[in-house]
């Protein structure tokens, strides 16, 4: 007989948390979950998620919480599950977070005997829902190890990169990455539908080419974008703390924003949600080939 597998709790049933909730129960996992809105809780219920109204009761559903909140109620939730979790507990933050607020959760933790980890969740929501996301850890490796079981269920990737707090930092990086990334794959397309050629066909061709990334192979996915302002501006902070200039950072913050409102503003004002394909086809159309080509 398959031994079964340990109950979880998730805090946080929100975009990402209720997928990666689903992604639990489907590996056999009994999952009790928690969130502020009625809304989320009803839609985790109807999923078989076991929904509990306050973390105080956390310790008698599950001894490992996933913590998947909005970043600025990390420490309120991380709080309310140290007077309630027993000694020997695991608490892992997939939050988005600056590094520092790891060490304020470790410091409320530690006296509990609670061990933490940050897993930074990474490819947004489609990647949650298909359990194929990249997790940037942090975290001594004993704890990483022990967590990682549980992480493989909604993730394709856990990479540990290092000491708690790591893993925010990785995620940072990566999004920097992302967006220049996206604002680079942006001025490209609208060139080269200016110089009349389908931007599908060259999206697809690029794909091959020495360009090619995870940003051309995923361009006709929906791409709200709701964190690129903060994590531009956050990246720029943290460099100005360390008196390093990014002036291509600086350069992607104000395309990127003009881009977003734009593409806000775009199909009726629905355009939030649409892809980056999708917006340069609508926003750039293609001209005539011009003599130089």
């Amino acid at each position: 007989m398959t031994a079964a597998l340990e109950p979880l709790g998730v805090a946080g049933l929100g975009e990402m948390g209720l997928p990666i909730a689903a992604r639990l129960l489907r590996a056999g996992h009994t999952v009790h979950g928690h969130d502020v809105s009625h809304l989320a809780r009803n839609r985790a219920d109807s999923m078989g998620v076991h929904v509990i109204d306050d973390l105080s009761r956390a310790a008698s559903c599950a001894s490992t919480w996933l913590v998947i909140v909005p970043g600025g109620a990390v420490v309120d939730v991380v709080s309310q599950l140290a007077g309630s979790l027993p000694a020997g507990s695991l608490v892992v933050v997939c939050s988005s977070v600056d590094a520092r607020v790891m060490a304020d959760v470790d410091a409320e933790l530690r006296p509990a005997g609670v061990s933490v980890c940050d897993a930074a969740l990474a490819r947004g929501v489609p990647a949650a829902r298909e359990g194929s996301l990249l997790l940037y850890c942090g975290g001594d490796a004993a704890t990483i190890e022990r967590a990682t079981p549980v992480l493989s269920a909604f993730a394709r990737d856990v990479v540990h990169v290092g000491p708690l707090g790591s893993g925010q930092v990785a995620k940072l990086l990566n999004n920097l990455l992302l967006w220049s990334s996206v604002a680079a794959v942006t001025e490209t397309l609208r060139l080269a539908t200016r110089m009349g050629l389908d931007p599908d066909v060259v999206t697809s061709a690029l794909s091959v080419g020495s360009g090619r990334g995870w940003v051309l192979e995923t361009w006709s996915r929906p791409r709200p974008m709701p964190d690129l302002e903060s994590d531009l501006k956050r990246g720029l902070e943290v460099a100005s703390q360390l008196e390093l200039d990014l002036p291509l950072v600086r350069v992607v913050q104000q395309t990127m924003t003009e881009v977003k409102r734009r593409k806000a503003a775009s199909f009726g004002g629905t355009g939030a949600a649409r892809s980056m394909a999708e917006f340069v086809r609508a926003t750039f159309p293609s001209a005539e080939p011009t003599e130089s080509m």
